[in-house]
């Protein structure tokens, strides 16, 4: 018979009190070392899983920050480089006027005051008729409408190009061209005096466009390093269907991004931003170009923060006065910078809604963690005391209470939890997970993991449920030492439906007593959305790639337009072909495809030379491949591609660029890439006269284990001739 004053130790969570309530006050026990340092191991471990988890999420703020930054920066990069290329080849129509020595021979003619009437005549007669041509092939040629004027009235234009004197006095023009009188223009002449080229401002025409002057200076025939112009060849031109068009990027897939050139208003002491060019938004101050302008203000202004520190990054308001991201790009040899912008709320928040359910189910697991531990210290210290029915009865009453606080806090959380026993029993379950499975919570306690989410499953969180318990009893039930408390994560892809589901879980070791066997608190979090929705992005992503190397390409000679690919698509089968992983391989063909971005500030000239460049043009050429790795340094891919990009001009001898690295410093898909780069140059006549692919096979061959690596070059001729290779990098 059974001792009534001390009974048996029961489980408090099946207790059952049916004697009346007991008047007297509970004993009240001082706390005893055991105590005091089981609560400050809770308080501990609770502060710093607290401080764990918001330096996670701010982690992943801050690296969302560094992967828009860089996608902003490329964006900017690619449309400052488009308008630099324009107003280079707009210079280069001006360069060709100023160069030419005939045309000089005349404009000396028209400026020597001893020089006969009919030879000035017959000079100015030639130069305007070259000048109408230039001008009409080059589109510096606007006519203006056609109106019943008398015969002797000089209609004007609002474009044209003209031989001017260093007075300023206008020698010989093409048809059309209205005068040169507007403020400024003898200032920019003065200006230019000991430069190469000048701008003339974009400015509202007499039609209301905008238009942009340009002035290269024309030196005397044979003239000495130090000679001085004796005339300036001068183009005006509407800019609004050249310019305007190069702020839309290619491939664009954010509906909020925008593209716009802006400057200082001029006459206005800096105090005030202008609109160069068209903007998305329609506003009661216009959306025209050079009619909307706004304050220089940095903090409220995204136009302004731009205009003030091109190159950084920051969130402002745009024009609209909506929070956006914004980086600015500055446009050499002008006073105009290219803003990117795009809204905050599109870009950033994808991140935040993912940030935030993580932040959820970390809280979550360190919470139920706490309680775990909590729950099992106060079970331990109850058994230790069972002797005392008073304390045990009181102790019930509190438990009873904290299940139901705990099951409500559970039963409100997106994430299924629940208790199972090494033999892969329920014994708890929340409602999410109970109305996952169609039941509710109390019929799940008891059933077997397969029967409430399904063999699949059941088997994958089973091994991972054992591996733990293993860890913390290895010898249970005959020897319940404990060994590691070791929690352990998971992430896990199955087919349910005919659709694919992606979970997280947390696994949990729940300690066991005499009455309780070890089990696992397992946690699992439904993830298909996370990973779709960081698939999308990965695909933008990808597109987004695609477009700068269609846009990189696009400048490269025509033999060479699809160089970039082709580099990617053969250093990724030579990769493979080497034994490579799949994150190595992967890099080496994002290196093949963004190697060249970094070209995108070079001129077209100096592209297409290719083998015939000199060893300034040669030392330029390897200098934007290395800007290609700082360029996509701050994207966060699975392999190391801006370190590849940085060796792939290194060689196996040491002779490489920049770092004269050598053998096994350099990496492996780096080696792979420099094969790949150099057998593109020779087919597409990069560097010399064009070969046939077996002619650059055997090139190749000839140069393994000089300047290429012997690994990589059999590896990727490997590829090419038996694996098929040909047909599908496109070269059969």
């Amino acid at each position: 018979m059974a001792d009534s004053t001390h009974p048996a130790p029961q489980d408090p969570s099946k207790l059952k009190i049916s004697t009346p309530a007991i008047d007297q006050a509970p004993v009240k026990r001082p706390w005893n070392t055991t105590t005091i340092a089981a609560v400050a191991f809770l308080a501990l471990f609770t502060i710093g899983g607290v401080v764990g988890i918001l330096q996670f999420v701010d982690s992943e703020k801050k690296r969302t920050l560094r992967d828009w930054q860089t996608q902003m920066g490329l964006v900017a990069e690619t449309r400052g480089a488009a308008v630099e290329t324009w107003l280079s080849s707009q210079f280069d129509v001006l360069r060709a006027i100023a160069s030419n020595e005939s045309q000089k021979i005349y404009i000396d003619t028209l400026l020597n005051e001893s020089a006969e009437a009919d030879q000035k005549e017959g000079a100015e007669n030639f130069l305007r008729n070259y000048l109408k041509k230039m001008a009409e092939a080059n589109g510096f040629f606007t006519p203006p409408p056609v109106l019943e004027i008398n015969a002797n009235v000089v209609r004007e234009g609002v474009a044209g190009i003209a031989v001017v004197a260093p007075s300023g006095q206008v020698l010989v023009a093409s048809e059309f061209l209205p005068a040169l009188k507007e403020d400024g223009f003898i200032d920019v002449l003065k200006e230019n005096a000991a430069r190469q080229r000048g701008l003339w401002n974009m400015r509202l025409d007499g039609e209301g466009q905008p238009s942009l002057g340009l002035i290269v200076p024309i030196y005397p025939v044979d003239a000495a390093d130090n000679a001085k112009p004796i005339a300036y060849a001068v183009g005006l031109k509407q800019v609004a269907k050249d310019i305007f068009p190069l702020m839309t990027q290619p491939g664009e897939n954010l509906k909020s991004g925008e593209n716009y050139l802006v400057q200082e208003k001029p006459g206005t002491s800096g105090n005030t931003v202008q609109f160069l060019t068209p903007r998305r938004e329609p506003l009661p101050n216009g959306t025209k170009p050079m009619t909307s302008d706004c304050p220089n203000d940095t903090e409220t202004s995204a136009a302004a923060f731009a205009l003030k520190q091109p190159g950084a990054f920051g969130i402002r308001p745009s024009y609209a006065n909506v929070p956006s991201l914004v980086l600015g790009r500055k446009i050499a040899g002008t006073p105009w910078v290219v803003v990117r912008t795009a809204s905050e709320e599109e870009a950033l928040g994808p991140a935040k809604k993912r940030q935030t359910m993580m932040l959820i189910g970390f809280t979550l697991v360190l919470g139920l963690a706490s309680v775990s531990m909590g729950v099992a210290w106060k079970h331990g210290a109850e058994i230790r005391a069972s002797a005392e029915a008073q304390r045990l009865k009181i102790a019930a009453e509190r438990f009873t209470g904290f299940s139901k606080f705990l099951r409500v806090i559970t039963d409100n959380q997106p994430t299924a939890i629940a208790a199972v026993d090494a033999g892969g029993k329920y014994s708890f379950a929340n409602r999410t997970l109970a109305e996952a499975a169609g039941i509710t919570t109390e019929e799940v306690a008891g059933k077997t993991m397969p029967a409430v989410i399904g063999p699949v499953r059941a088997a994958v969180y089973q091994k991972i449920n054992k591996q733990v318990i293993d860890e913390l009893y290895p010898g249970w039930p005959a020897d319940k030492t404990e060994g590691k408390w070791q929690p352990q994560k998971g992430r896990h892809e199955f087919e349910e439906g005919g659709k694919k589901k992606y979970t997280k879980t947390d696994h949990i070791p729940l300690r066991g007593d005499r009455d309780h066997p070890p089990g696992v608190l397992l946690i699992e979090q439904d993830i298909t959305e996370f990973i779709v929705e960081r698939e999308k992005r990965e695909r933008m992503f990808r597109g987004l790639i695609a477009a700068f190397v269609t846009e990189v390409d696009s400048r490269q000679a025509n033999a060479a337009r699809t160089n970039a690919r082709l580099i990617g698509r053969i250093a990724r089968g030579g990769a493979e072909e080497m034994g490579l992983s799949p994150v190595e391989a992967e890099a080496a063909e994002l290196a093949g495809e963004l190697m060249n971005l970094g070209t995108v500030s070079l001129s077209q000239d100096l592209l297409s030379k290719g083998g015939n460049r000199n060893e300034e043009e040669r030392t330029k050429y390897r200098e934007a491949i290395l800007r290609s790795a700082d360029l996509v340094s701050g994207l966060e891919f699975e392999g190391p591609v801006a370190e590849v990009i940085r060796q792939a001009q290194e060689r196996a001898d040491g002779s490489g660029y920049p770092k004269r690295m050598s053998g096994d410093a350099i990496l492996p898909a780096a080696k792979v890439v420099a094969v790949a780069k150099r057998l593109v140059d020779l087919i597409q006549g990069q560097e010399g006269p064009v070969q046939s692919l077996d002619q650059a096979l055997r090139t190749v061959m000839s140069e393994a284990g000089a300047s290429l690596d012997r690994g990589a070059v059999a590896a990727t001729v490997d590829f090419l001739d038996n694996r098929g290779g040909r047909v599908k990098v496109g070269l059969s």
